[in-house]
């Protein structure tokens, strides 16, 4: 779905509450015998004037059956719905305004200790100095986990960076990223993004590529593929697949899934994930896999959700043994 009326649609979805349409018939009927009988009274007198007070309560009547009608217009499950409720990639999505993300989950695999771990995302955007020019602060370490809950706060990785935009259409989108990965000895690095979308019949296509240079890693480079295909206005289905090359490394390492979303309502929504990872090392191979339900459901107006994950994982070091995991999240993300 295009970028204009997916915007709307997700805001709508998280944030919209049914109201009654203005321009219902009733309503239109109602408003034809007034005019009427106005009409005939002042055909028989002076000319009659009237003057009708705006309130804030109509401007937000209509505001609310705009966004509804627009709903109702354009509906359909979309990636924007996906991304936004989900909160996928909340530093690396397309849309406007500033946001933040913070994070704390607990999981628990099955033979080993409970572990913890804390996340945060931010984009602010910096208007007064530039439209194109962002500031960016995240955790950077998605696999470090803690067994104790302070210490996954206090030992993360934290980074800064200031995001410019190099261009924005509706096919293309690129950004360079320039910022400090916190830590001893700090660790400066710059990030090169180029993104495309296309649409072909019913899927909607999102290309990225990324180019990275950290000075304690050096060269890298990143290459996804996000294909999204909506099967009603209740469900949308997503495949992902993603190669990552280091260069001191020497090859790749691999990652594909694929998954159903299904909206419940307004404030709950399932996603049954599949997935698989490996790399080149030696020959090209998958060795990872795993199958989980995510469900999510917010707990507290639009913007603080609570998400339960059942998942199992088989996994080469493992001997491929079926393992149990479970895994439990508070998040908010606060936005625009």
């Amino acid at each position: 779905m295009h970028g204009r009326w997916a915007i709307i649609l997700g805001i709508s979805l998280l944030t919209a509450a049914p109201v009654k349409a203005l321009t219902s018939e009733p309503y239109l009927r109602a408003g034809q015998e007034t005019l009427s009988a106005e009409a005939n009274e002042a055909s028989a007198s002076e000319p009659y004037t009237a003057e009708t007070k705006v309130t804030d309560d109509m401007v937000n009547r209509s505001r609310e059956w705009l966004a509804s009608y627009l709903d109702n217009l354009s509906g359909g499950l979309d990636s924007f719905f996906v991304d936004t409720f989900f909160s996928e990639n909340i530093l690396e999505d397309d849309v406007k305004g500033s946001r933040a993300k913070l994070s704390f989950y607990t999981r628990r695999e099955l033979g080993d200790p409970v572990d913890y771990k804390f996340g945060i995302s931010v984009n602010l955007e910096l208007p007064n100095i530039s439209e194109r020019l962002n500031l960016l602060l995240q955790s950077e370490d998605e696999e470090a986990r803690e067994a104790d809950p302070l210490e996954s706060i206090e030992n993360n990785h934290y980074s800064a960076a200031l995001r410019f935009i190099l261009q924005e259409s509706e096919r293309w989108k690129a950004d360079i990223d320039t910022g400090v990965r916190w830590g001893l000895p700090p660790d400066p690095f710059t990030r090169l993004r180029a993104r495309r979308y296309g649409y072909f019949a019913e899927w909607e296509v999102k290309a990225t590529q990324t180019l990275s240079y950290y000075a304690t890693k050096g060269w890298g480079e990143d290459t996804s593929l996000q294909m999204n295909y909506p099967l009603n206005i209740e469900k949308l289905f997503r495949i992902n697949a993603k190669a990552a090359y280091l260069l001191n490394d020497d090859y790749f390492k691999l990652s594909y899934s694929g998954g159903l979303y299904h909206e419940l309502s307004r404030r709950a929504a399932l996603g049954y994930i599949a997935g698989a990872s490996g790399d080149t090392e030696g020959y090209p191979s998958f060795y990872n896999y795993s199958v989980s339900v995510r469900y999510r459901r917010q707990i507290y107006k639009d913007w603080v959700f609570a998400e339960f994950a059942p998942e199992l994982v088989w996994e080469r070091d493992k001997d491929y043994e079926t393992t149990p995991v479970i895994m439990f999240r508070i998040e908010s993300v606060i936005s625009k």
